[in-house]
């Protein structure tokens, strides 16, 4: 069968909006399901944790408590998001993933591997040009505990925040004008603004703060996008997590979690510009290993007779 050369203006990864029932009323459905949930489930946790905690002051919570309260509602938004792809959208769940026939687990793995490495590298570094900012905080009777909840929760957690942000949203607002610039930017600016009731936002400062939040927000919309799947965004997104809640925590930080190492004077400046290189960083490196290159898979859904004849993947089957 002859096939049909697809080119980036194609952007492969928002074809699976194109098949399906995508009427705009079936997005805000599912949203404002999706946000109604949320703060539904939230509310119940924080009144039943208030029962078995004793008392109203959070500050007083245990970790596992507040890392309870702040999870357990994801799985319930992404049952909503799977409900609303079944029946109101009519199209499988995993073209929020990818388009091509399987999902690639190996990529999300390689990702995650990267981004843990860079971010463990850039503690290594500071606490070199910091002396005596980075303190032992192990605490094994907290931190096991705490580390195998994190294990199970927080991939689901992330997992749910990249279908949402960098497939559910991004695929919807595809189809309201063409081109990467509208879903980059409002996907963006929604999960930034989303993340400023984080303590650290107020500790501080938005100038600081705001920039990386919206920045990895298009860091992971992005690799998506030239990748042509969602898979890299998984695994960086939960190795980002992963590393706060159990690697290196400081002052005000939004997952206050018994880790390996405290910071004792953090600097938001700093971090910023510590995070915008390891972006670039991160960026060459799967550049360089073939992750951005168009895969020699045909798109399996939308269903069509066309296949894509461009080059090899270097990395095989990872994509």
């Amino acid at each position: 069968m002859e096939t049909k050369r697809l080119g980036r203006r194609e952007w492969r990864y928002f074809l699976p909006a194109t098949a399906g029932r995508n009427e705009f009323w079936r997005y805000l459905v599912v949203c404002l399901a999706a946000i109604f949930i949320s703060i539904g489930v939230s509310v119940f946790l924080v009144v039943f944790a208030m029962l078995v905690e004793g008392n109203m002051d959070l500050t007083r919570w245990s970790e596992i408590t507040l890392l309870i309260v702040g999870m357990v509602p994801f799985p319930f938004v992404l049952l909503t998001l799977w409900l609303g792809q079944r029946f109101l959208h009519q199209r499988p769940f995993q073209t929020l993933i990818t388009p091509f026939r399987r999902i690639a687990w190996r990529r999300v793995l390689v990702s995650g591997a990267l981004w843990f490495a860079l971010a463990g590298l850039s503690d290594i570094i500071l606490s070199f040009m910091q002396p005596g900012n980075y303190a032992w905080a192990l605490d094994l009777r907290r931190f096991v505990p705490y580390a195998l909840l994190s294990l199970v929760l927080i991939p689901i957690q992330t997992s749910t925040e990249e279908l949402l942000f960098r497939a559910y949203l991004p695929q919807g607002l595809s189809r309201l004008a063409r081109g990467i610039w509208l879903p980059v930017i409002i996907s963006s600016l929604v999960f930034g603004l989303l993340h400023g009731v984080n303590p650290e936002v107020d500790l501080y400062g938005m100038l600081y703060t705001m920039p990386f939040y919206i920045g990895i927000g298009a860091l992971l919309m992005l690799v998506t996008l030239f990748s042509e799947s969602l898979e890299l965004a998984l695994g960086l997104h939960a190795a980002n997590n992963l590393y706060a809640a159990t690697m290196v925590t400081f002052p005000g930080s939004a997952l206050a979690s018994p880790t390996l190492f405290a910071i004792k004077e953090y600097d938001a400046g700093l971090a910023l510009a510590i995070f915008f290189i390891m972006a670039l960083v991160y960026v060459l490196i799967l550049a360089a290993l073939g992750f951005f290159k168009p895969r020699q898979q045909a798109i399996v859904y939308p269903p069509s007779p066309v296949a894509s004849s461009l080059e090899p993947d270097p990395v095989s089957e990872l994509g």
